[in-house]
């Protein structure tokens, strides 16, 4: 029984939470009502339409907590006879709500009419979007943990499916071997905070005892929750299971995966680190910076690499989760050097770009999820001409890449602004030692190469998949997606846009938030982005302005050549013979400066393949074939694996199954244990 909330926000809040899970548990149920109620078999088709109202209902909810400023909480009866089921939304989760309403919305709609690949997936991808939920309002230590676990196993349930290929289950299996390593991590830091709280499970327990942890304990702590927390987020070098699991899920759940889940890594460590610990010393800045800096840059080196369309993308989300830590990062350096304001500033880059993420990574997984369901081809190298068949998934994936690229006046850039702000300051400020302002110098040239590289990467990924002749018969033969999916696009693709000319009021909002988790007295803050033009001892960005000064400057320049020349359509000038789809430059062409460039880093192989005609010098085909080495995969995790292996059937051998024998392994270990006990 749930027992009656209590709130700091207006009574919707508590409308908007209770209607939200009843929606996503009306939408588990119906694939299933069919069995026994003839008259209800209907209702499964509604359980996208259902999960798209539980996404509204959650970012209403989100949205009310922001501008009321207060909190919201429930508790339910006793789960498993153990505790019970607390959760508190306060301006921290709220954001992440934001996120969440805005992704599992538009996921949902996206796939409406739809048929699913069976029904107990259809009935598991809302019960996902609920555990994420609750991972965000979870206010004890018990409540998290079953909410983060439920998370897990579902999430993986919705990568393998039911007949998964031998592929796609061994980046299940890699996925749950990971997340449950996290969860062990996780359980051992929750335990030396309940331990150090006098048992106590509530998060708000552990704030007030964290004053009393030693230095030792503190330290341990934090690389706990970094290990547990980092392996969920994606970053490096914890990351091996995202570029496999993500392409391989249905395109719905890749959007919601990338545009949500991950981000419950960064929120528990901005509720664990920040919130509870309160910071700490400068290594722990230190750390995030290195780890942030690193998955940004090694992480859109290797999307450029890809051409696989899914796999691009979620190399892409390594390198936004290393943005969001390079923020998260400076903030805890300058807090702990007393820089609060510009401390605060960092710490809202760090929630502008998670919540910018959600909404247009989600937008592209979305739109090469139309891509595929049109083609059936992930493969850029045999895409091309699509913006013809298909010119509004052209044109929100061209948005949505402008946005993840860093572009103005688009909700990327003002993010990364932010970030590149925040980083400055670190680099800047007075009180802050040399070795403090080497590391945010640093991390500000790997964060501008980041972008460079991302322009790259997006230019070869749009102009590859729409613009040209196609390459394939599947992609002259493609076909716009369905309506919903359309207008899931649509509504992404203006999301970015109106959070890029409306960044400054919302980053007004979200530095009042990261003000709240700052301790200690805080001055007043840095002008960063404002709506219009303004003064300052900082540099700002007037994020509306420069929005309408673009379009007007756009407008004039368009409306000038109209006058000027007449537009006339020719045919691509090749020397006398007919345009080909073999004459334009491919994903493979586009990329091989670069990786040439960074061949130190990629460590590139190919492979050519020359077949003659008999008894000639003349060749009939050639056979190309590059790839890169991903180094860690293959020089770290691969051997560690293989080493796994080789211990697990080593210590197989000893279950011979002979029950002498295994009675005298229990004789053996009594005795030893008599032994060490004298």
């Amino acid at each position: 029984m749930i027992a009656t909330p209590a709130l700091s926000v207006p009574g919707t809040g508590a409308w908007l939470w209770y209607g939200s899970l009843l929606a996503l548990a009306v939408a588990a149920a119906a694939p299933f009502s069919g069995r026994r109620l003839a008259r209800l078999a209907h209702l499964a088709r509604l359980t996208p339409i259902l999960s798209a109202l539980a996404g509204a209902s959650v970012l209403g909810l989100g949205l009310v907590i922001l501008l009321a400023g207060g909190t919201f909480e429930a508790e339910a009866g006793n789960v498993l006879g153990f505790a019970p089921l607390a959760v508190r939304y306060d301006g921290l989760s709220a954001v992440f709500l934001v996120a969440l309403g805005i992704t599992s919305a538009a996921a949902s709609l996206s796939v409406v009419g739809h048929p699913p690949r069976s029904r107990i997936e259809s009935a598991a991808y809302p019960l996902f979007l609920g555990s994420m939920l609750l991972v965000l309002g979870a206010r004890d230590a018990f409540s998290f943990l079953l909410a983060w676990e439920s998370m897990a196993l579902l999430s993986a349930l919705l990568v393998v499916g039911l007949r998964p290929t031998g592929h796609v289950l061994s980046a299940g299996y890699l996925y749950l071997a990971m997340t449950h390593l996290a969860t062990v991590a996780l359980l051992v830091a929750f335990g030396l905070l309940a331990a150090s709280a006098g048992g106590q499970l509530d998060f708000l327990a552990w704030r007030t005892a964290a004053p009393t942890l030693s230095p030792a304990l503190r330290d341990a702590v934090f690389v706990l929750a970094f290990i547990g927390f980092g392996t969920k987020a994606g970053m490096l070098p914890l990351h091996a299971w995202l570029p496999r699991a993500h392409p391989v899920a249905p395109s719905h759940v890749s959007a919601v995966m990338s545009g949500v889940m991950i981000k419950t890594g960064i929120y528990g460590l901005l509720r664990i680190v920040v919130d509870v610990l309160g910071g700490g010393p400068d290594w722990w800045g230190f750390v995030i910076l290195a780890a942030g800096a690193s998955s940004a840059v090694l992480g859109v080196l290797y999307a450029l690499m890809q051409h696989d369309l899914k796999r691009l993308l979620a190399f892409h989300s390594i390198e936004n989760i290393g943005i969001i830590l390079l923020g998260l990062g400076a903030a805890l350096v300058l807090a702990a050097h007393g820089e609060r304001s510009l401390a605060a500033l960092a710490l809202a880059a760090s929630l502008f770009h998670s919540l910018n993420h959600a909404v247009f990574k989600s937008l592209l997984f979305l739109g090469a999820g139309a891509v595929l369901s049109a083609t059936g081809l992930r493969d850029l190298n045999r895409l091309g001409g699509l913006a013809r068949a298909m010119p509004v998934t052209a044109l929100t994936f061209g948005i949505g890449a402008a946005a993840i690229s860093g572009l103005p006046p688009l909700n990327g850039f003002a993010s990364e602004w932010l970030v590149f702000q925040g980083l400055l300051g670190s680099a800047a400020a007075e009180p802050v030692p040399a070795a403090v302002r080497f590391v945010a110098a640093a991390s500000i040239g790997a964060l501008a190469l980041t972008s460079a590289l991302a322009v790259a990467c997006f230019v070869k990924a749009t102009g590859v998949t729409f613009l040209g002749l196609p390459r394939s018969s599947a992609a002259a033969a493609a076909h716009e997606t369905s309506r919903p999916a359309r207008l899931a696009l649509v509504l992404l693709a203006a999301t970015s846009v109106g959070l890029g000319l409306g960044a400054g009021p919302v980053v007004e909002s979200l530095v009042g938030i990261a003000r709240t988790l700052i301790p200690g007295p805080l001055p007043a803050g840095l002008p960063a982005v404002t709506s219009a033009p303004a003064t300052g001892p900082g540099a700002t960005y007037a994020a509306l302005a420069v929005g309408l000064l673009l379009a007007v400057v756009g407008g004039i320049a368009v409306l000038a050549l109209r006058r000027r020349h007449a537009l006339r359509r020719v045919d691509t000038w090749t020397c006398g013979i007919a345009p080909a789809p073999a004459f334009q430059y491919n994903a493979t062409s586009f990329a091989k400066p670069i990786r040439l460039f960074f061949r130190r880093i990629l460590v590139p192989e190919r492979e050519i393949e020359v077949e003659y005609h008999p008894g000639t010098h003349f060749p009939v085909a050639i056979r190309y074939r590059s790839e890169v080495t991903l180094v860690l995969e293959d020089r770290v995790f691969r051997p560690l694996h293989e080493l796994s292996v080789r211990l697990a059937d080593s210590a197989r051998r000893l279950q011979g199954g002979a029950l002498q024998l295994y009675l005298a392994y229990t004789v053996a270990a009594v005795t030893a244990l008599l032994l060490w006990a004298r």
